[in-house]
Parts: structure tokens; C-alpha cells; sequence
């Protein structure tokens, strides 16, 4: 199956986002994305990318490798193309729960694994470039539905540092 398209929002009354996925076999298939869902998306599709570029540089040149990129594939990254819908909707046509998820790194790219309440599971691949537009795309919108969820090397218990320089913790 090939990815054609994917196209999200988030949805405030349902506090989820909703990620559409077209083929070029003209399929669609709708998911919502919880918060701890997409943090878990986010998080495994950093620590491929930064594995990837640790392959070929050392930890310091790739550090400084994968910002340049993660800067490049936002840049690059369009969120503005108008989404064409699918005609098959194998799932059916409203949104499924995502509640269980798996990505892989393959040869070319990422394998993500998409489990339903259901049981069922859809596998979607992505080549290195596709997953980190997906990572933009899924970034930009936890940052609309203000989820707050921690960016790559910070840990989601680490207090938010003040800009002033006056990290008081509050009880």
C-alpha cells in the first residue's frame, strides 16, 4: 500500500487528533490519536531519526546533524495542500481509537503499526523522509491542541524552564 497523502487536524470536542491516511489505491483510513498516543508517535519517531544519523556520524557531528534536519524537513515540510479523500474506507468511514502502536526502522524507512480497540491493525510505511514530515505534521498540531508534549531530550517530568532564570518549583 502506498501512502498518497496524510492530512490531520486537531478536533477540540474530542480533545484528539484526527489523522487521515489516503493510498494511492484510493483507500482512506481516519484515526484519532490521543495525547499519550501521539507522545509515544513522536518520541519513537525522534529516537529512529537520530539512530539513523548515528549510523553514519559520531554522537557529537550527529547531534548537530539531525537538528539540521529536523530544521530542513520543517521548512520543506507543506501543510497547506489541499487533502483529497479516499473511496474505499476500509475501517469504515468514521475515525478508529488508535490504542496500541509500534514503529520499526526497515531497510528504507519505518514500519508503524497502528492497533485498534477492535484488535485490528493497520501497518503503514514510511520512507526516513515521510516519517519526519509526519513528525512535523503530528508536532505542529499537539502544539495547536496545546498537549505540551516535551520535544526531543527532554523529559516529560522536567519542570518548563523559565525564561527570567527563576525555576521555583510550586507545591
Amino acid at each position: 500500500m502506498g501512502i498518497k497523502q496524510l492530512n490531520g487536524g486537531y478536533v477540540p470536542a474530542e480533545d484528539r487528533i484526527l489523522l487521515r491516511v489516503s493510498t494511492d489505491e484510493g483507500e482512506e483510513f481516519r484515526f484519532w490519536l490521543t495525547r499519550p498516543v501521539t507522545a509515544r508517535l513522536l518520541a519513537a519517531n525522534r529516537t529512529i531519526a537520530a539512530r539513523t544519523v548515528a549510523k553514519k556520524f559520531s554522537p557529537q557531528v550527529a547531534q548537530a546533524v539531525t537538528e539540521f534536519e529536523q530544521q530542513a524537513v520543517q521548512q520543506q515540510t507543506r501543510l497547506d495542500d489541499e487533502f483529497v479523500p479516499g473511496t474505499n474506507f476500509p475501517l469504515g468511514e468514521a475515525p478508529v481509537l488508535v490504542v496500541t502502536l509500534k514503529l520499526t526502522q526497515i531497510e528504507h524507512g519505518v514500519s508503524l503499526d497502528l492497533g485498534t480497540p477492535t484488535g485490528a491493525n493497520v501497518n503503514l510505511k514510511f520512507a526516513h523522509h515521510l516519517a519526519q514530515q509526519v513528525g512535523v505534521l503530528l508536532d505542529r498540531l499537539q502544539v495547536d491542541a496545546k498537549w505540551l508534549i516535551a520535544p526531543a531530550g527532554v523529559t516529560e517530568t522536567s519542570p518548563p524552564a523559565d525564561p527570567g532564570g527563576n525555576n521555583k518549583l510550586m507545591h
